[in-house]
Formats: structure tokens, C-alpha cells, sequence
């Protein structure tokens, strides 16, 4: 009796559970108010699942809603049943249960995606195939990162029978968390999916034929499922470009099986997925595609569709404003090949097991490549982590970086200016110097500015006002500010300012030098030398030779004590030579053309009075003090010293043969190589030396604001402003917390600001005078 009893208890023990196994749900519609929930029944009838927004465990009745079976399909050996739940509420949490009539499965619970643009996480991969232990790995990471929904690019086993699809369906039980979350999942077909029926009899997708869509939020997001087993043209090619030319979505991807390009060198090509798909995806600005396949990993460049050219291979050439990025190859549990066929718009490349973790939101998309062999040293994110990474994630971190970022083309990059010192101003001491920047950003926020001195990162200010304080070695100095924005978008501005008393040197290549031509006045402007001054070529005859120098860095207010013209010698001479050099009266010379305005003689030219030049004998490739024109220090003193230079301007030479070099029909005449020689250490180059010294300049000369003064300093109630220029009388006065709040702001009446108010502590005040000019003092108050 007793042994029946517990016969009994058992029994009923164990028929209080239903007899149901490997769960698994599915995105096949609406993201956001609809779920498709599929198991095997291995037995019993009239399964249903129960379900709502409360958790009521494992009490069926306990739950407010419910829905019977849509569809029942015996494949791999399995009972597949699916009951598709619908008119569920967004981004909202929905337990459920499956009771049929010999019991109520363990509870478990979804989330549906939000129906506005929230940020979302995804996990991409495929080729789970048949090693099991990196594929349980793969499973358990995306219980333990919890994305918005996994998107698999087929090859779930390797010879696809019933066996291997039940070992897969009891592995992917290892996706669903530790509180009976569970991820939905949005499948391709892979070639190791023998038909089409597989996917669709498993996984109940939309489509029979396993190729469909799936938008996330209001537009966030379109993931377009295509079959790469089937004709990628045609019906399924024509569904496709209809889909694109009608998605509003802010961002468009794709997931199919074979790669265009494998990255793995015995894979063959995706000729038809190229032919239908590529330019597609290009001109409907699909900027993310995913691939499976060759067992590899692979990230590209932005890449578009190309059909020759020197940056096309095999079809792609790089586009970083608006080609598509193509990730893969696979790896979540195939047997692993080696990357071997890299292109050269291929970003990184590797091989292990892996998958892509996915963070897309309104602005960007980032994409990080997740090494899954670790998954049981991993942390777990929480339920409401969104696009982070918990503790012990490996971050594949190859040499182009760890994030592949696709930003929004409509974003705008924030804007930044130095206001502490204008573009080519001299500060006539640079000690404990304020460099100061604004920046705004159109639509977001400044995240920090970074201040780089010569090219070295000095400091990074993340509060308003941004600024730091530098003491500047005399010497000419190069500023550069960098902004970045809340998506990481960057804008610099870059000046160059002079310091102090100092000597440079300054060797200038030519940008532009040609042979004016004796009979037109029309100018030869690609020779390779310069023949200086008789040319047979073409009827040249005896011609004038034009040189200009660009972007010359000469501060104002330098004494330009030594200037000259290096040539290169390009054939041996040493007949009587006699020239002259003029320098151009221009603060900026324009270039040389063929018109009697401006060419090197043209009317809109004046030149100061020519300097002799008797040539030396030359030799073949020398460049010594035979190849030197005579001093044109004076000259070009004559140039740097009007109002209206600005360093960074031009200069032009004419250089003209005299006495008897202009008779003999070029028996008397030198050859010197030109800029369009291949060798650039051969090309003309102007030496500049010259010297600045503040106790030589007007204080016009002198930057003003660095001999105004804010005092006292430390102060108790007033600040007086000293030495006020023009510039600055009746400046706006403002003064700012070191958190960037203003705690005072007027126009400057007289000298002095009554700042008594103030708390003690450190502040920064600014005094901004006419054309912009801010000033920049850090002050404290006792």
C-alpha cells in the first residue's frame, strides 16, 4: 500500500509540469507589440500560453491573457508549435507560461522592443555548426549581455539532421537567463540548411521562403533577412529594392549567409549577392551589413560598388562618407579558418570564436566584436543595462580599434574657436599664458575640449569656460584646439602665435614657377628646369622666369636679416652669365598665367628695383653658394614690414637676364631643375632668416592683451583692469564659477569691477573688447 502511495505522489509530482522542452521566440513582426513563442510538445494536448504583465510564476490561472496554438509542424524529429502573442504593449516586460493537459512549464518572460527610437543592443553571428562547447559559450554570452534581439546568420549545424537540431535547440536553452529572460531570435538560412522549409518550420519566420523584414522603434532601425541559398535577384531581389525604396528608417541593415568577398581564400565569391545586392545597398544607404559563412572574422571600411580604378579590388573600393560597412564572418561554434584573403579596404581581420555586439541609436551605430571563450568568467548585465558591457568581456581590440562607428550623416560636429589669441599674433612674453576656447554644439553637448601645443595633447577641460594656462618658450608655437561632442563628433581650430625674442629660419619650396615666353608673354608652366634665361624649346627664346613661394610664416614686425634663392644646377655652365632679381611689391602674389594681367611681366604686377645677380660657373647637381641668388633680405624686409602682410602669405621673384647673357642665342645661360622635377630636394627653395624682438616693435606690434593687466590678484572687493587699449574700453565683463556658471556680467565702466558679492574662491573672468578680442584671467577671491 505504502509503495503505491508514493507510486501515486510521483506521478502526480511529475505530470505537475507539462511536456514541453527547447523554448525559443521569435521576432517575426511587429518588434513591439507582437512575439512569436515556439517549443516542442513532446506530448500531451491543448497546450496554451498564458501570459501578462505581472509574474505570476508558474500559476496559470493567476495570468490575464492567453493564446492557443497558430501553427503545428513536425521537422527534425520535433513537435514544433507556435502561438503567436499580439497586441502587447512596447518596451514592456511579459511573463508566460506554456500549460497543456499534463501540466504548466517553468515561467519565463520577454521584453518587447520599445515603438520609439530608444537605444537598442543586438548580438550578430552565425555558423554556430557542430562544436559544441564554443557554441554553448556563444549561448550563454547573450543570456549574460541580454540584447534587444540576436540576429543568427545561419549554419546552426553541420549536416542538419534531426540529431543535431535537437542537440542545437537544447544548447540554445543556455541563451535564456538565470530569472527565465528569454531573446528573441531573428534567423537566415545558412547552405547547411538543406531547403528553406527549415528555417520556416522551426522557427515559424514570415516568410516561406525565409527573406523578410523587421523595424525597430517608430524608424530607428530596418533588418532586412535575406536568403543567400536562393536567388539573390528576382523575386526575392525585386522584394528587396521595393522594401529600400520605400524604408524611412534612420537605419538600414542586412543579415544574409554568404559573403560577397570572404575574407578566407578557398571560399568562391559571392558573385550573385554582389551582382543584386551591392550597388542596392549603396544607393538606398544601407550603412551595416551582416555575413556568415567562412568561419573567419572580419570588419571593412565604409565600401561602395566600383568597376575599376587604382583603389578598386574586386569590386569595392573605399568610401568613408558613405559606404556600407560589411562585418562577419561567422564563428559561433564552426570550425574556425583562417583570414587569408584580406582586401585592401579590409579594416581587421582575425580568427576565433565570436560574435558582433551591436548599439544602435538615432546618431550612431557601434559595432564591437566580442571574443566568447570566456563566457563563464563573465558578469551579467543587469535587465535595464542597454548597449553596456558587464565585467570580463573581451573586447576584440585590433590596430583600427576596438568600435566600428557609423555615425548619422545629418549630425552636425560641434564648433570651436580660440578667443585668447588671434591667428599669427605675437606675444611679447610667454609666461603663465591663458589659452581659452568657446565651444557649442548645435545638437548635443561639448563633452570636453582638448588643448594641443605643438601637436602635444597639453590638457583636456570638460567644463566651461575651456581653457588651460601655458608658459610659451619663445619661438613660433602652433595652437590647436580640439571639441567632441556627446556622439563624439570633433571639430578643431588651429593658430600659430610668435613669442618673444628669437631667431628662425625659414626655407621655403616653390608652388608655382614657369618660363614666360619672349613673343607672347604666354607662360610655360610644366617644364622640368628652368632655364635661366634662354630656351630653344618651342621658340621660347629669351625668357622671364617666374617663382612663387607660399604660405611664408614670417611673423609681423620681423628683421629679416638674410634671404636668397637656392637653386639646383641641372646641366654644367660656365659662360658668362649676368641676371637680375626682382621682388615682386605684393603682400600677396597671385599666380602665374597666360594673360597680360598675370603673367610674370602682366600688368597687374609691380616689382622694387632688381638686384644684379653675375652667375658663377655651375656644376651638374650642385646646390651651393654658386646656385644662390644675391641677398634679397632688403627687399622682402620692404614686404613683411607693410600693414597688410600676414604671415602665411605668398611672394613672387622675376628673374630676367641682362647685358650680354641676352645675345648668343643661349650660349650664355644656366639650367636649374623646376618644381615639376620628380626629385623634390631638387625644387627652388626661398631660405628666410629673420629675427623678432619686442624691444624693436611699436606697441601696435605687441598683442594688447598681454600687456593688460587684471589687479589685484589675489583681491578682496575690486579688480582694476591696467593698461586698457582702444580695443578693449567698454569691453563686456564676465565672470564665471570654475563649473562654468556666469556670477556676473556687465559692460566695463572705467577700469574697475566691484565683485564683493562673491563668494570666496577661484573664478575665471573674461573681458571681451572690439572685434572679438577676450581676454582671459583666472582670479581669486579672499
Amino acid at each position: 500500500m505504502k509503495k503505491i502511495t508514493l507510486l501515486l505522489m510521483l506521478f502526480v509530482g511529475l505530470s505537475a509540469f507539462s511536456n514541453t522542452r527547447r523554448y525559443r521566440i521569435m521576432f517575426t513582426d511587429n518588434p513591439s507589440s507582437t512575439m512569436m513563442i515556439g517549443w516542442e510538445q513532446i506530448s500531451g494536448t491543448n497546450a496554451t500560453v498564458y501570459y501578462g504583465t505581472t509574474d505570476h510564476g508558474t500559476t496559470w490561472s493567476n495570468y490575464s491573457n492567453s493564446k492557443t496554438v497558430d501553427r503545428t509542424v513536425t521537422d527534425k524529429g520535433m513537435n514544433n508549435q507556435f502561438a503567436k502573442l499580439s497586441g502587447l504593449t512596447p518596451n514592456t516586460n511579459y511573463y508566460f507560461v506554456i500549460k497543456d493537459s499534463e501540466g504548466t512549464s517553468s515561467r519565463y518572460w520577454f521584453r518587447t522592443a520599445p515603438n520609439t527610437n530608444d537605444t537598442m543592443s543586438f548580438i550578430s553571428g552565425g555558423d554556430s555548426r557542430n562544436n559544441r562547447t564554443p557554441r554553448q559559450n556563444a549561448n550563454k554570452m547573450v543570456a549574460k549581455l541580454k540584447p534587444t534581439a540576436i540576429f543568427f546568420g545561419g549554419d546552426m549545424t553541420n549536416g542538419d539532421t534531426d540529431g543535431e537540431w535537437q542537440d542545437w535547440f537544447d544548447d540554445w536553452q543556455l541563451t535564456i537567463a538565470a530569472d527565465g529572460r528569454m531573446f528573441p531570435i531573428i534567423p537566415a538560412r545558412g547552405n547547411h540548411e538543406y531547403n528553406n522549409s527549415r528555417i520556416y518550420n522551426l522557427f515559424n519566420c514570415p516568410n516561406s521562403d525565409a527573406y523578410y523584414n523587421i523595424t525597430f522603434g517608430a524608424n530607428l532601425y530596418s533588418l532586412y533577412t535575406l536568403n543567400s541559398e536562393i536567388t539573390a535577384g528576382g523575386i526575392q531581389g525585386a522584394w528587396l529594392a521595393s522594401q529600400l525604396q520605400n524604408d524611412n528608417a534612420i537605419w538600414k541593415s542586412a543579415q544574409y549567409h554568404k559573403p560577397m568577398r570572404p575574407h578566407v581564400s578557398n571560399k568562391s565569391e559571392g558573385t550573385d549577392e554582389y551582382n543584386n545586392w551591392a550597388q542596392l545597398f549603396f544607393d538606398q544607404d544601407v550603412k551595416l551589413v551582416y555575413e556568415s559563412d567562412s568561419h573567419t572574422v572580419k570588419t571593412t571600411w565604409p565600401i561602395k560598388p566600383c568597376a575599376s580604378g587604382t583603389n578598386c579590388e574586386e569590386g569595392f573600393e573605399r568610401d568613408d562618407n558613405f559606404g556600407t560597412v560589411y562585418v562577419g564572418e561567422g564563428c559561433w561554434g564552426a570550425p574556425l579558418r583562417a583570414s587569408d584573403d584580406e582586401k585592401s579596404w579590409s579594416r581587421d581581420f582575425g580568427s576565433f570564436n565570436q560574435f558582433k555586439w551591436v548599439c544602435v541609436s538615432t546618431n550612431k551605430i557601434e559595432v564591437k566584436t566580442i571574443a566568447i571563450d570566456n563566457a563563464d568568467s563573465v558578469s551579467e548585465n543587469g535587465n535595464n543595462d542597454g548597449c553596456a558591457l558587464p565585467a570580463g568581456v573581451n573586447v576584440w581590440n585590433p590596430s583600427n580599434g576596438a568600435i566600428v562607428t557609423i555615425l548619422n550623416s545629418a549630425l552636425q560636429a560641434p564648433v570651436v574657436n580660440i578667443t585668447s589669441q588671434n591667428n599669427n599674433e605675437y606675444l611679447a612674453d610667454g609666461n603663465n599664458v591663458i589659452v581659452s576656447a568657446n565651444a557649442n554644439d548645435a545638437d548635443g553637448t561639448i563633452s570636453y575640449v582638448e588643448f594641443y601645443i605643438g601637436g602635444v595633447l597639453q590638457a583636456a577641460d570638460a567644463t566651461a569656460p575651456y581653457q588651460i594656462n601655458y608658459s610659451f618658450a619663445n619661438g613660433e608655437h602652433d595652437i590647436q584646439t580640439i571639441a567632441y561632442d556627446n556622439d563624439n563628433l570633433s571639430n578643431s581650430e588651429t593658430i600659430k602665435i610668435y613669442v618673444g625674442t628669437y631667431s628662425a629660419t625659414i626655407d621655403q619650396t616653390v608652388d608655382n614657377d614657369v618660363e614666360q615666353k619672349e613673343s607672347d608673354g604666354s607662360v610655360y608652366n610644366d617644364s622640368s628646369d628652368l632655364e635661366l634665361v634662354y630656351d630653344s624649346y618651342d621658340s621660347q627664346g629669351y625668357q622671364k622666369i617666374g617663382l612663387r613661394f607660399n604660405t611664408l610664416n614670417i611673423p609681423n614686425g620681423a628683421q629679416i636679416t638674410n634671404a636668397y634663392i637656392q637653386f639646383k644646377a641641372k646641366s654644367t655652365h660656365s659662360s658668362t652669365v649676368d641676371l637680375q632679381v626682382f621682388v615682386e611689391n605684393s603682400t600677396n602674389t597671385v599666380d602665374y598665367e597666360s594673360n597680360t594681367t598675370t603673367n610674370v611681366t602682366g600688368t597687374g604686377r609691380t616689382y622694387y628695383q632688381a638686384i644684379n645677380w653675375s652667375v658663377p660657373a655651375w656644376n651638374t647637381d650642385e646646390a651651393l653658394a654658386a646656385q644662390r641668388t644675391p641677398n634679397l633680405a632688403t627687399t622682402i624686409q620692404n614686404i613683411v614690414s607693410q600693414t597688410s602682410w600676414n604671415p602665411g602669405n605668398a611672394m613672387g621673384i622675376k628673374i630676367e637676364g641682362t647685358g650680354a647673357t641676352l645675345s648668343g642665342a643661349g650660349s650664355n645661360i644656366r639650367r636649374a631643375y623646376s618644381l615639376n622635377n620628380s626629385d623634390a630636394s631638387r625644387h627652388p627653395v626661398l631660405h628666410i632668416e629673420y629675427t623678432m624682438d619686442p624691444s624693436t616693435l611699436s606697441t601696435e606690434k605687441i598683442k594688447d592683451v598681454d600687456i593688460l593687466k587684471v589687479y589685484p590678484n589675489p583681491f578682496k572687493d575690486v579688480v582694476t583692469f591696467s593698461n586698457l587699449t582702444e580695443s578693449f574700453k567698454n569691453g563686456m565683463v564676465t565672470v564665471y564659477t570654475l563649473t562654468g556658471k556666469v556670477a556676473y556680467k556687465k559692460p566695463l565702466k572705467g577700469k574697475t569691477v566691484n565683485l564683493n558679492f562673491l563668494a570666496k574662491g577661484v573664478y575665471i573672468i573674461t573681458l571681451e573688447g572690439a572685434n572679438s578680442k577676450i581676454i582671459t584671467k583666472k582670479i581669486i577671491k579672499q
